[in-house]
């Protein structure tokens, strides 16, 4: 399902405010499901940023990066904050901490949250679950090429065509990570 970009982030957003708000109304503390709930289901896309900046430096370019050229220039998909690994651990994290009541609730807001983000993602994106595993990224050398299905990569070779982009050289060797 192809969904414009504004549609797609007010997806994100309307769910991680109303997931956080009913987990702070669960936890008796509305403000930190809200506030926390839009950290896990929808900051969790400030990785695009970062991706962007692990291709391009400190030179921002919003266009750029509306546009995902740090994907079309790279070839790889990294997305440090997607992935399915963290939730595990914030479980842990929140059923060691189960008596302090108030860290509980923040991590079990971001871990609520989180997960219905990257479910949502794998929905609107028609990306396969593992594709949000860093585990499973990182087996694919973070390749685009062997991470998305051939019909999505050939989309992506064709942007590519249209922006005039070239991958960058160091970003075609085999154990660059």
């Amino acid at each position: 399902m192809e969904l414009p970009l504004p549609l797609h982030l007010f997806i994100h957003l309307f769910l991680a405010l109303a997931l956080g708000y009913l987990l702070g109304r669960h936890f008796k503390k509305v403000w930190l499901g809200l506030i926390f709930g839009f950290l896990g289901g929808f900051l969790i896309d400030l990785d695009h940023v970062l991706e962007y900046f692990f291709v391009f430096g400190p030179h921002f370019n919003l266009a750029y990066f509306i546009e995902g050229r740090q994907f079309l220039t790279s070839d790889r998909i990294r997305l440090i904050f997607h992935a399915w690994e963290y939730l595990p651990v914030l479980v842990l994290v929140a059923l060691v901490f189960k008596r302090r009541k108030t860290f509980q609730a923040i991590v079990i807001t971001i871990a609520v949250t989180a997960s219905v983000h990257l479910l949502t993602d794998s929905f609107l994106n028609n990306y396969p679950l593992e594709y949000y595993a860093i585990f499973h990224r990182a087996e694919n050398n973070y390749s685009a090429a062997q991470l998305l299905s051939p019909v999505q990569y050939e989309k992506m070779v064709k942007f590519r065509g249209e922006f005039n982009i070239t991958p960058h050289p160091l970003n075609n060797l085999p154990n660059n990570q």
